[in-house]
């Protein structure tokens, strides 16, 4: 009984890293876009590129490309277990 309940609550975990990984990777592709319409220099000339607010964006693309990471690493062990 109690690997089932163990194993009912790494369902759960994996399930709730699912959950985590979408929004981290719709957070990535949001940030990668403003990033390529940030840094569009056929419409913004080179001079006016916005680089602090560029460079904000991009340690958020960081960030969240490393919880990314961390996060499937975390599934992929889980899965492993659940094997």
């Amino acid at each position: 009984m109690t690997v089932n309940l163990e194993r009912a609550a790494m369902k759960g975990k994996l399930a709730e890293l699912k959950q985590e990984e979408f929004r981290l990777i719709m957070r990535v592709e949001g940030g990668a876009k403003a990033m390529r319409q940030g840094l569009n220099t056929t419409l913004i000339d080179m001079g006016d590129l916005e680089i602090p607010q560029l460079d904000e964006q991009w340690d958020m693309l960081k960030s969240a490309w490393a919880e990314l990471a961390k996060v499937r690493a975390d599934m992929n062990r889980l899965n492993r277990e659940l094997a």
